[in-house]
């Protein structure tokens, strides 16, 4: 407790309640007001609602104490009059305080999730972004910003808000610190300090409930997490284009993170090295199953529905159209990243 915290809210306080208790009324106007000013800095300093009702009653006592020992001593019909009207007293000063607390934490709940949303909205931005100005509004909701951080984005069947409050739910008994969470066009993204088990609790999300969660790499400070967003948000899309539910890490789709976001450049891929068989879909669908099989004639065969003699017969038609030496020679860099981005751009 600091000097103008005792002047100006405690000492007026304890005043009126020995005022009421005088002059046998409960408090009324200014007097209220100053215990509605009490909750509302309470609020703002963070003080649990319990902690400010549990030092009025702790007044109460003092005063009646304090009234037990004053020079002029008291009938017992007395002291229990003060007593009733000590308490009365007590009681208006308590709804008058947590009244105004409950408005305080509203209005200061309202004002950090602005910050909150705010934060991710800038974030997920292409703006350039200063590290110390983003983890020093950071600090005002209550991020550790000297932790490690990564960033998930979450897109699923039901509403966006309560898509993220089932991450959210099954991720806060494992996290340490406050998490930001916000909203991207029709995705929730949420950054989370880095934790052990974070990746399992969100496939345990993802096998109730039908959604996906791109999760970016982790960050060494809040104040860098903007490459994780983007991370994050790039490997939702990969997912979504690939048709996946469930959680998928940057790291495992970086290949198709590329194609999807230089597609001129993918198409160029597609036409270089499978140009003479797109003509012919046929062909394309046998390659696609062969590379796939691990070359085997047999399997791929069984997959398509065809005879192993059919499969031979295709497979030298694919080889001499793209001028291989043999089937093997068509495990090759462009042709399986060609074929990747026509499975990523099916409509």
């Amino acid at each position: 407790m600091d000097l103008d915290d005792l002047v100006g809210t405690i000492t007026p306080n304890m005043r009126t309640l020995l005022i009421c208790v005088a002059e046998r009324r409960p408090p009324a106007g200014d007097e209220l007001a100053t215990a509605a000013g009490l909750g509302e800095r309470r609020a703002i300093q963070g003080v649990p609602i319990e902690a400010v009702v549990t030092s009025w009653h702790r007044a109460e006592r003092e005063v009646f104490s304090w009234l037990a020992t004053v020079d002029a001593p008291m009938t017992a019909d007395e002291h229990r009059q003060s007593s009733r009207d000590l308490a009365a007293a007590v009681d208006a000063m308590i709804s008058a305080s947590t009244e105004a607390y409950r408005r305080a934490r509203t209005e200061v709940a309202g004002h950090l999730e602005q910050i909150a949303t705010d934060l991710v909205s800038r974030l997920t931005g292409a703006e350039r972004l200063d590290p110390q100005v983003i983890e020093e509004r950071a600090r005002l909701v209550g991020v550790a910003v000297q932790a490690e951080h990564r960033a998930l984005a979450v897109h699923g069947s039901h509403l966006l808000p309560r898509a993220q409050r089932l991450v959210l739910d099954a991720l806060r008994p494992i996290l340490p610190s406050r998490t930001v969470a916000g909203a991207r066009d029709d995705v929730a993204v949420i950054v989370t300090p880095e934790v052990p088990g974070l990746i399992a609790a969100l496939n345990r999300v993802v096998r109730r409930d039908e959604m996906v969660i791109g999760v970016g790499l982790p960050r060494p400070r809040f104040g860098e997490v903007a490459g994780s967003c983007r991370e994050a948000m790039a490997a939702l899309s990969a997912g979504r284009h690939a048709g996946r539910l469930g959680v998928v890490e940057f790291g495992t789709v970086v290949a198709d993170v590329l194609l999807l976001e230089n597609p001129l450049d993918a198409r160029q891929v597609v036409q270089s090295a499978l140009g003479p068989l797109l003509g012919r879909p046929h062909l394309v669908e046998t390659l696609r199953a062969y590379l796939h099989s691990g070359l085997s004639t047999r399997i791929t065969a069984t997959e398509l529905r065809l005879h192993e003699n059919t499969v031979a017969y295709r497979l030298k038609q694919i080889t001499d159209a793209l001028e291989a030496d043999a089937p093997a020679a068509l495990v090759r860099a462009d042709i399986l990243m060609a074929l990747r981005y026509q499975e990523l751009d099916q409509p």
